[in-house]
């Protein structure tokens, strides 16, 4: 795999990991009489869910990005003490992926055959908090996202509405639903979020007009699907399990990492020796 397909791979799976990074929940048993309580009173089951999810310390969930041209299928788990940490292994555009995020850096696992092309090691890394990687917000994202924060925006849009009761996993649920613009979703989101300013508007990046976000909430107001639709963009689903199990997530041994941003500030020299190179032959500008 080249480098540019790599980092293909690499963002496309990290965007669906982070896509659904601000939504995680906590463990339930489950109350009688709870479903009802969720479907007649929209607005407190929100607010007692988002309350709930800024409880969950760990958890394990499956990520299906379907429906555009940058299908993916994330086993992912995470935690959310202190700063987001995941690790997450799956398929996107076509090619095994294994991720990790550590304090702020990207490892993605190369495969057997590409190793070469980082000097034999078996992991490649990234720090999103510098740049470039930085100037693209992924940092930003990462870090200030909340476990409640997408329940939290449903809290602030107008028209979110009961589908009804569902089971998932097993689990007896109440499904909401609202559909909304990306202009009013990114306002809705809660102070101290992403600062929408900040991010280039989805309709003129992924030619999104309409979002549709469907979230399934259980007995104990627990967060056990969130499912976003952009349309021609793509379907995000996202199932959640084992919660606040333990979970260790680390680094790879350093001596088995290689340096993107090394490896890519030698192409650039590189490339700026081989023009120099071209300057000094006879007819050279």
């Amino acid at each position: 795999m080249s480098h540019w397909k790599k980092l293909s791979v690499l963002a496309v799976a990290a965007v669906a990991a982070v896509s659904m990074t601000a939504c995680g929940p906590n463990d339930s048993k489950g109350e009688s009489g709870a479903l009802e309580l969720l479907t007649d009173d929209v607005p407190g089951s929100l607010r007692a869910a988002a309350d709930k999810a800024k409880e969950t310390e760990t958890v394990r969930a499956d990520v299906v990005t379907s429906g555009s041209t940058a299908d993916s299928e994330l086993q992912m788990t995470l935690d959310f003490r202190d700063s987001l940490n995941f690790d997450a292994v799956g398929e996107a555009l076509g090619e095994p992926v294994a991720l990790r995020l550590v304090d702020s850096v990207m490892y993605t696992e190369n495969s057997a055959e590409d190793r070469e092309l980082y000097g034999g090691k078996r992991w490649t890394k990234i720090d999103l908090s510098s740049a470039p990687a930085g100037d693209t917000g992924m940092d930003q994202m990462l870090q200030e996202s909340n476990p409640s924060q997408q329940i939290e925006a449903l809290l602030e849009l107008e028209g979110v509405t009961v589908v009804g009761e569902d089971t998932v996993d097993g689990t007896r649920t109440v499904q909401y639903t609202v559909t909304t613009t990306p202009e009013k979703l990114a306002e809705a989101q809660p102070e101290g979020s992403v600062d929408s300013s900040d991010l280039p508007p989805a309709e003129d990046t992924l030619d999104v007009t309409e979002v549709t976000i469907d979230i399934w909430i259980d007995e104990e107001y627990l967060l056990r699907r969130f499912r976003s639709d952009l349309g021609t963009a793509g379907v995000t689903t996202v199932d959640y399990y084992d919660y606040n199990e333990p979970a260790q997530i680390e680094a790879p041994p350093a001596a088995e990492v290689a340096d993107l941003e090394d490896i890519f500030a030698d192409l650039g020299k590189d490339f700026e020796d081989a023009m120099k190179e071209l300057e000094d032959l006879p007819g050279g500008s």
